[in-house]
């Protein structure tokens, strides 16, 4: 009887219990073999038999019924841990309302659909099976249910004609979203263990809804920021930058037009050739900020084909001859280097950059070094200079948008764009530039490493 009440419960082992009481009867009491009792001391002892019997199958049935509730929960609760654990490694709300309304599903058998508000309604956003319409009674009551923070539709005190059931997920921060709930039959949809069930999910669900928006409202305060910090640099970059090669180059004209026949013909020479650099000054200045814009925007679409890294090294010196008149360059271009597939334009422009940015803080009359050799399955081009090199607190910040290093109380000319478009044109190629201090002395090191790809030759290189 013991055993048939832990195994089956409370109704098998009553009847276990009468089937046992007269089989004790009908073999062991005189008569045997028949159901009457002539002993009335045997009565008794039948009776007490029957009611000891009662009561220990009623404390097994009991005892089985405590173990099964406590199986059940701990299966719950292993279930509950698991959905945590979930929840926490989705990175997007619909990741976080797919598992919530597959979860919930899952553990109470129903139908679930997930409503979040946009503008002053909710809408469905996720649902198991999947579902994207509600009709006009489901609707009203998901509203009612959100704007009251009370359950609202089938089974409610409100709104009960709806097919589905509707509770608010809440937080701390108030109601987040509404969870509705149907299932085949009739009767209630929900047992009072699984209400609290599905409270302890929806709570989660809710804290996992809210951690992701928290996520994207600081993703967005910070892109704002960055952006408002961008505007502003841009806006002082402009002011100054474009102010000052204006300035020089309105008032070398204006030498010229007032004082063209007083000056002598070397005057006006420098002063065209002022005119002529402030130019080309600005023209760099609107040229960085254009490429920038293209990077911004995606835009950057690299037309590659083989090339002769050599050749385009010579290219880009010759473009800034002018910029480096100053200084000594020296070239160390390693011969037979593999053809590299690179877009002409912008790879020159790269090294114009970097050409560039090394000109300007390296002291007159230092040398500007500029080496390009194969390292296992790269080719890697350096440019070196002589100056005062990097700050190291600094050194990772080189490369951003409008950067520009301080010598002393002054901050270099420039845009402060000229490395974070190098690096963005060099990374569209699939290649990296890193900057470093030279090792060997003083100044500042940029090493572009382009990958070899296979099976190349010089034999390829494009005309």
């Amino acid at each position: 009887m013991v055993g048939v009440a832990v195994r089956r419960g409370l109704g098998p082992s009553l009847a276990a219990v009468v089937a046992a009481s007269l089989a004790y009867n009908f073999f062991f009491l005189p008569p045997v073999y028949t159901f009457t009792i002539a002993d009335p001391t045997n009565v008794a002892a039948f009776l007490l038999f029957t009611l000891v019997a009662v009561l220990v199958s009623n404390l097994a049935a009991r005892a089985r019924s405590v173990a099964v509730i406590a199986q059940a929960r701990a299966q719950a609760s292993e279930r509950l841990y698991g959905f945590s654990r979930k929840l926490a490694g989705c990175g997007t709300l619909d990741d976080v309302l797919w598992a919530t309304s597959a979860q919930v599903a899952a553990m109470l058998g129903v139908r679930v659909v997930l409503l979040l508000p946009e503008g002053q309604a909710v809408a469905v956003r996720a649902g198991y099976p999947p579902e994207d319409r509600l009709d006009e009674a489901d609707l009203a009551a998901a509203q009612w249910a959100f704007g009251n923070d009370r359950p609202a539709g089938r089974g409610a005190d409100t709104l009960p004609g709806a097919r589905r059931l509707f509770l608010p997920m809440r937080t701390g921060r108030g109601t987040i979203g509404v969870i509705g709930l149907d299932r085949d039959g009739t009767g209630p949809i929900l047992t009072p263990e699984g209400r609290r069930l599905l409270d302890a999910l929806a709570d989660m669900g809710a804290l996992a809804i809210e951690r992701v928006r928290l996520v994207e409202d600081l993703d967005r305060a910070e892109r704002e920021a960055e952006t408002d910090r961008l505007a502003r640099a841009l806006l002082t970059s402009i002011s100054h930058d474009l102010r000052t090669p204006l300035a020089s180059v309105l008032g070398a004209a204006s030498t010229l037009r007032d004082l063209d026949a007083a000056l002598p013909a070397e005057a006006k020479a420098e002063l065209v050739a002022t005119i002529i650099a402030e130019s080309e000054r600005l023209n760099r200045f609107i040229a960085n900020l254009l490429d920038m814009t293209r990077l911004e925007a995606g835009a950057v679409a690299p037309n590659l084909r083989d090339q002769d890294v050599a050749e385009i090294v010579d290219t880009a010196l010759r473009r800034t001859e002018a910029m480096l008149a100053g200084h000594r360059v020296q070239v160390a271009v390693e011969p037979d280097l593999p053809a590299l597939p690179l877009d002409p334009v912008l790879f020159e422009q790269v090294l114009v950059n970097l050409l560039d940015n090394a000109a300007k803080y390296a002291p007159e009359g230092s040398t500007v070094t500029v080496r390009a050799r194969r390292e296992g399955a790269d080719i890697r081009i350096a440019v070196l200079d002589e100056g005062e090199g990097l700050p190291e607190a600094e050194v990772e910040r080189v490369f951003d948008k409008f950067y520009r290093a301080r010598k002393g109380d002054r901050v270099r000319a420039g845009t402060g764009l000229g490395l974070a478009i190098a690096r963005g044109f060099v990374e569209a190629m699939g290649g990296t530039v890193t900057a470093a201090n030279r090792p060997d002395r003083g100044g500042a090191c940029f090493v572009v490493s382009l990958p070899v790809p296979a099976r190349t030759t010089r034999g390829s290189i494009a005309a």
